[in-house]
Parts: C-alpha cells; structure tokens; sequence
C-alpha cells in the first residue's frame, strides 16, 4: 500500500512542479514582453511631423523616430489606405537591386500625382506601429510663378558633410518648404511656386524678406535667418548646433569705395567689394581663420560681428 502511495506522489508533485513552474515562466515571458513594448513603441513614434512643399499636385511629408525604422505612409480620399508611398531613398531605381525599406532615422515621403483642391486623409506606419489619422489639402493650379532662384546650401557636423536631415524654409503667411540633405551635405529648396498659407494663391515673395532655415538631423540642429534675394549673397556652409543671424538694416548705397575701404574690406584685392569678398568671410567662419584679412575687427575669431561688418560695407557700397 505504501509503495502505491508513493508512486502515485512523486509524479502528481512533480507534475504540479512542472506546472507551476511554466505558469512562472509564462506569466514573466508576458512581463517582459510588455516591457519590450512599452520601451520600443516610443522609439518607434513619428515625431516631428511635418506637412510641407504643398503644390497642387503633390506634398511631403516628413518625420524623425528616435530608433532607425522602416516607415511608409498610407493615404487616400475616401479612407488613409488606398496608396502607399515610400519614401524618397527607398526603391531608388538608380540604385541595383534596391526595391525595398530601408530603416532610417530621417524619413522625407512625397506624394505624387494628386488632385488639385482636394483633402487626402493619410497614416504613417513605423516598423509595426501605425499613426492616428492625419490630413491635408492640396492647393489649386497656379497661373505664375515668383521667378525667384532656388535656396542653395550645404550643411555640415563639425568638419564632415551632413549626409541625412532635412532642410525646412520658413517664411511667414507661406507654405513652409523643404528638401533632403543630399550626399555631400547639399541641399536645394525651390520657391518659383511657394504658396500661400491658406493655399489661395502663389505667395508674394519680395526682396529682403525675413526668411529661416532650420536644419533637423539624428546630429543635431541649426537655423539661419536671412534676406531672402532672387540672385542672393551665397549662405554660410550651415554648422549643426549653430544659430545664425544674418539679416541686416538696410542702408543708402554711396558712390564708390575708398582706399581705406579697399585694404579693410576688399579680400580677394580685386578693386572691388562685392559677394565674392562677402564669401571669404564665410568660408573662414569659426576660430582660428585661415585668412586672418576676414577677421574684420580683429578679435581674433571672424564670427556674426564680421559678417554684419562686410554685409553693412556692401550695401553701403552696392552692387560693385
């Protein structure tokens, strides 16, 4: 009898051990998956979600995520799901064999081939979340153009190009503008036919008007405020982590330069002060320039004071 007890225990408690122990294991497998979740979704998350280049037959859109993920955006009239689109880097037919994702921290989207005067509804999806719903409207065909020169820059993280962020151009009542950072740390953002900010009509664009770039990177960020010109001074090669200033008040030209204007201002010794001297000053922005002559008021650093010193000396001087 005894031996029969025994051999019904030690299964039944093993048993039991074997039970419990697996419900411990699962109930911690759940745990940690939830806690996986919760860690990696946000992540994940389209921040920074931008709506931008609104024409009358395409837009971007445009977002970061904190980790690299593979992102497309679903959209459509009637319901966010009847297209997708990839982004711009990825099924690149110049690129062999590249057809698919790519997980990026740096995601520019544009959607082609719509209709003019019409609301999209649209979803962003990001490894396996999927954003609220999310709209815009497109603009209505346009009949002019500002004839106004494309915004040209590079960017650059301490001595290396910048080769993934976006460029976004900020001006107030338009449509705001952006591009990719190219290979190269190059950028080029159109603004022949910038909108309006209600889509109306073609923004107005005029001479010294206040503008802004702000540069968005995994590296980091910038910003320049500027003039805007239709054949314009070129911009400082933009620094991630700096701020720049460079507008100025506008001053009455005078007829020509003076000798002593000559040795200060005129950098290249051509006989004139010009862009190109303006130029100079740019490429030796920072400490230790290369050409001390851009250091205009010899501090020992050619910076924001230098550059407002050569602005003031050209308009002063006008177009020589």
């Amino acid at each position: 009898m005894i031996n029969f007890f025994n051999k019904f225990k030690i299964p039944t408690l093993l048993g039991l051990g074997i039970i419990l122990l697996g419900t411990i294991s699962g109930f911690y497998l759940v745990l940690r998956e939830q806690v996986f979740l919760s860690q990696a979704a946000p992540n994940l998350t389209p921040q920074n979600i931008a709506i931008t280049n609104i024409a009358d037959d395409s837009a971007v859109i445009s977002w970061q995520t904190k980790n690299a993920a593979n992102s497309f955006i679903t959209y459509g009239q009637n319901n966010p799901g009847e297209q997708t689109a990839l982004d711009n880097r990825d099924g690149d037919p110049t690129e062999p064999n590249d057809t698919g994702l790519k997980p990026r921290l740096t995601h520019y989207v544009t959607l082609k081939n719509l209709l003019p005067g019409t609301s999209y509804l649209f979803k962003i999806t990001s490894g396996k979340l999927t954003s609220e719903v999310m709209k815009f409207n497109t603009a209505n065909p346009l009949v002019d153009h500002t004839r106004f020169t494309p915004i040209i820059g590079s960017v650059v993280d301490g001595n290396n190009p910048l080769n993934d962020g976006v460029v976004y151009l900020s001006i107030q009542g338009a449509v705001t503008q952006s591009s990719l950072i190219k290979t190269g740390g190059n950028f080029l953002i159109p603004i022949s036919q910038i909108r309006k900010a209600d889509l109306s009509d073609i923004f107005p664009l005029t001479e010294e008007l206040i503008a802004k770039l702000t540069i968005n990177s995994d590296k980091g960020n910038a910003s320049v405020i500027f003039n805007l010109q239709n054949n314009p001074i070129p911009l400082p090669s933009i620094k991630l982590g700096q701020d720049l200033d460079l507008t100025i008040p506008f001053k009455t030209p005078t007829p020509s330069s003076t000798i002593k204007d000559l040795d200060k201002y005129d950098l290249n010794n051509d006989g004139k002060i010009n862009a190109a001297d303006h130029a100079i000053v740019l490429q030796n922005f920072g400490k230790n320039p290369k050409d001390k002559k851009a250091d205009l008021n010899e501090d020992g650093v050619v910076d924001q004071k230098d550059l407002y010193l050569m602005a003031q000396k050209t308009k002063e001087l006008g177009s020589q």
